[in-house]
């Protein structure tokens, strides 16, 4: 090894790094970027062993790493070359195919670095530079994504100036706010997908709840919806319409964080409680009371480190599925161990939570019935994978998974709700609502949500059959607090996920019965 700086081949450490850091780029928001750091410690120690082998056949170093870091790259590379293929024709994207051809390559790559003994001296500098400057990208973009994600959003005239007034004898009402990501209404579980929810329905009005028959989202996507509902306003209050261009829902994150009805619950003296969602822009990591699954590091691979190895080489694995242990051919070939698992764990927390002292905020994003689909209606686990494409598995197939993650749903959140009237000390505040609606369906399904609010024991006041859930929290605050909101008018937005801000007006077209 050379004693000068700029000949020690730090390149393979780059290009270990390299496929994390831009995956992890891709997917900011979605991601911690805590998942990252096993996956580069893995990656790392592949790395090491290519060297080491490679030492052993061509008893140079320098030339070791070269021909390590080219390993790394066809290994890394063969994911997507196998997808790319595979999108175009599905007979010639086979891994009997192109298992051999990556094997002659790496064959190839080795003769071509043993024969030249100059190699090493004069690829490290560049191989050091080209591949640095290549890492550098995706961590530029991580280390601006992290500065800009926990900033603190500013006052808008959203709730600016609200105050609340509590008459009653302290601790005020705890505030549950459950959101069943893509959970829709009963009248398009029905017309769409053949499902019959008036049981549920009947049984949560039988609660108490108000459930809004006719009840739409503001907005089609997830952190659209939640950022207004949150923020009691429409978008054009948190962010300059002037900037509302592209697909750059970054600027949205800081106002799910720190949106204005968590800081005047917290303002007012209530503790916030959150629970792990799976996306990191809308996971409170820094609330007062944050749980999350305990995961060893020796747990089966996270849905990230999932998706990393099918980019690689180890997809090819699939083909010898008979022969892998039991937990990677789980993870590997459908990777829906750790959303399972995240979604029980959300359940499980809601049945606890009652017991604890207020008066507290609980938040509740839970991804489901939205997909991957990983329960049945009797709540066994089913696979699905997270690479799930309509063209592949149809629409009949989808349609039958969400029907199934309903009917689950459905048991769990009832005996959740009887519990929190039933255990708390003070009636509580119970929102079971919906972001938006499901994958499948028209512009105009995709606006239908469930909307079913319990508020304390005051009954329907306040609430009417077409609201929207821009107005959840006026309401709420309103007849618990006295804040004299005004409503919003109901207005509903909706945009495909590469044009977001893109809105075309939604009417409801709902007649409440």
């Amino acid at each position: 090894m050379s004693a000068r700086p700029h000949r020690w081949p730090i390149h393979l450490l780059w290009m270990s790094l390299y496929p994390v850091v831009t995956l992890l780029a891709a997917n900011l928001g979605q991601v911690k970027p805590s998942l990252g750091v096993r996956a580069a410690l893995v990656s790392t120690l592949l790395a090491l062993g290519l060297l080491f082998l490679s030492r052993v056949l061509v008893r140079s170093w320098e030339r070791a790493a070269v021909l390590a870091t080219g390993g790394l790259f066809l290994f890394y590379s063969y994911g997507h070359v196998y997808n790319a293929l595979h999108s175009l024709d599905r007979g010639l994207g086979r891994h009997r195919y192109l298992v051999p051809v990556f094997g002659l390559l790496a064959l190839g790559l080795y003769l071509w670095v043993r024969r030249r003994p100059s190699l090493g001296p004069t690829a490290t500098p560049l191989l050091n530079v080209g591949l640095a400057l290549a890492l550098a990208v995706p961590l530029i973009r991580m280390l601006f994504f992290r500065g800009f994600a926990l900033e603190q959003a500013v006052q808008t005239e959203g709730l600016q100036g609200t105050r609340l007034n509590f008459s009653g004898e302290w601790p005020p009402p705890d505030i549950y706010y459950l959101l069943l990501d893509a959970y829709t209404r009963a009248d398009t579980l029905i017309e769409t997908y053949d499902f019959d929810n008036h049981e549920f329905i009947e049984t949560l009005q039988g609660l108490g709840f108000y459930v809004a028959e006719c009840g739409q989202s503001n907005y089609s996507q997830t952190e659209l919806s939640l950022s207004a509902t949150l923020n009691a306003t429409y978008l054009d209050e948190l962010i300059d319409p002037s900037q509302q261009g592209g697909q750059d829902r970054a600027q949205l994150w800081p106002w799910l964080r720190h949106n204005q009805v968590r800081t005047l619950l917290e303002q007012f003296g209530y503790s916030t409680v959150a629970v792990e969602t799976g996306y990191y822009w809308s996971e409170w990591e820094d609330a007062d009371d944050y749980r999350a699954p305990q995961r060893g590091w020796l747990a089966g691979m996270s849905a990230f480190e999932a998706t990393l190895a099918r980019s690689t080489a180890a997809w090819a694995a699939i083909d010898a599925l008979p022969v892998l242990p039991a937990f990677l051919v789980r993870d590997l070939d459908r990777s829906t161990e750790a959303h399972r698992e995240r979604v029980s764990f959300v359940l499980d927390t809601l049945e606890q939570l009652p017991r604890e002292p207020g008066p507290k905020f609980v938040f509740i994003h839970l991804v489901s019935p939205h997909r991957p689909f990983v329960f049945d209606a009797a709540g066994n686990p089913v696979d699905d994978d997270y690479t799930w494409q309509l063209s592949s598995l149809g629409v009949e197939s989808y349609k039958q998974g969400y029907r199934e993650q309903i009917a689950y749903l459905n048991g769990r959140i009832e005996n959740i709700v009887r519990t929190m009237i039933s255990e708390s000390a003070v009636p509580p505040v119970i929102v079971t609502q919906g972001d938006h609606g499901p994958e499948e369906g028209s512009s105009q399904d995709r606006m239908h949500i469930l909307n079913a609010m319990y508020l304390a024991g005051h009954g329907s006041d306040g609430l009417y059959p077409t609201i929207t859930s821009v107005n959840t929290f006026r309401v709420i605050f309103n007849t618990l607090f006295e804040a004299g909101l005004p409503l919003l008018p109901d207005a509903s937005y909706f945009s495909t996920y590469d044009d977001p801000f893109n809105y075309q007006t939604v009417a409801n077209d709902c007649t409440a019965n």
